[in-house]
């Protein structure tokens, strides 16, 4: 369920970042004249909303203002830039190549499909490094860029597949596919970039009790904290028996150690025990922290072995 949630959300603010940059590119922007600055401009709006709302979802969630404003600018700013030049790669593949080489209306179809799914990769590259360089993340980024680049070519040929439609309908205004074709889009990089994130996550932390219950946290990084301050990567608000900065979850190899940041033993816990220094985690540990229970799961059968508490 957790996972379904974070894909669904992560679908759901991309496909509203695709609208809202569709809209702002009919504000500022003009449709029927393509030329490059105008492909520039319209990447570069369309991309930046999608990044802004798809990068910044976890803090939005999170209902973190100060994790908001540093990773909808990591978003924004990333977004923007993959956008741009992912417009004008589609476009101009599609004008320049497609439309010059190929003759017969089917394969001139296929072919704008194709160069829109191309173009639109390298938006969802761009999120992806925005997601893992906001997190500070090399598996966040890893995984993040490969989801969204996969996002984007999808998105990007269901696109093209729309305004191909588009072309077909007579009396078609030529709006509601550019409109749905950028929903979908935006769509398929957050849903896809999430989704891929957790297939490959190599273990996660639930919690069972508290601020946020039944949300799960990624363990993605070589180093994860947890704690009530804004700048940690597993927030736990609204328990004043939590610490700033009160634990630290540590991955070494196939080991996932807890370590308490000089947080009073008595509040720092696994499976009701005491951890004054450090802990390894087992599949399925109770960890406790403050009032705040959380669940440490592996998510490949494989690691599930139980391992030796180090000295």
């Amino acid at each position: 369920m957790a996972l379904l949630m974070r894909v669904y959300l992560n679908a759901v603010f991309g496909a509203l970042g695709g609208l809202l940059g569709w809209l702002l590119f009919g504000i500022f922007g003009d449709k029927q004249y393509s030329s490059i600055g105008q492909q520039l401009l319209g990447g570069a709006l369309i991309g930046g909303l999608i990044g802004y709302l798809v990068v910044s979802v976890e803090a939005i969630r999170d209902r973190s203002l100060l994790r908001f404003c540093r990773l909808a600018s990591y978003g924004v700013i990333l977004g923007a830039l993959g956008g741009a030049p992912g417009n004008v790669v589609g476009e101009q593949v599609n004008y320049q190549l497609v439309q010059g080489l190929l003759s017969a209306p089917s394969l001139r179809s296929v072919g704008e499909i194709f160069s829109r799914g191309l173009g639109w990769m390298f938006l969802g590259l761009a999120i992806g490094l925005g997601e893992g360089i906001a997190a500070r993340s090399l598996g966040k980024l890893s995984y993040g860029t490969l989801g969204g680049a996969i996002g984007g070519l999808v998105g990007g040929a269901l696109f093209g597949l729309l305004k191909e439609l588009e072309k077909g309908s007579p009396g078609s205004s030529h709006v509601w596919g550019g409109a749905m074709g950028l929903v979908i889009l935006g769509a398929c990089i957050g849903g896809l970039s999430a989704l891929v994130q957790a297939v490959f996550q190599p273990a996660s932390v639930r919690v069972l009790r508290g601020w946020q219950e039944g949300r799960e946290y990624p363990l993605l990084k070589a180093e994860s904290s947890l704690g009530r301050d804004e700048a940690v990567d597993i927030p736990l608000f609204r328990d004043m028996r939590v610490e700033k900065h009160h634990a630290l979850i540590q991955r070494d190899g196939n080991r996932f150690i807890l370590h308490n940041r000089q947080a009073p033993p008595d509040q720092t816990r696994v499976n009701d025990e005491p951890v004054p220094s450090h802990r390894d985690l087992r599949d399925g540990d109770r960890i406790q922290l403050g009032n705040i229970v959380l669940r440490f799961q592996m998510r490949s059968p494989s690691l599930r072995h139980p391992v030796p508490t180090s000295p």
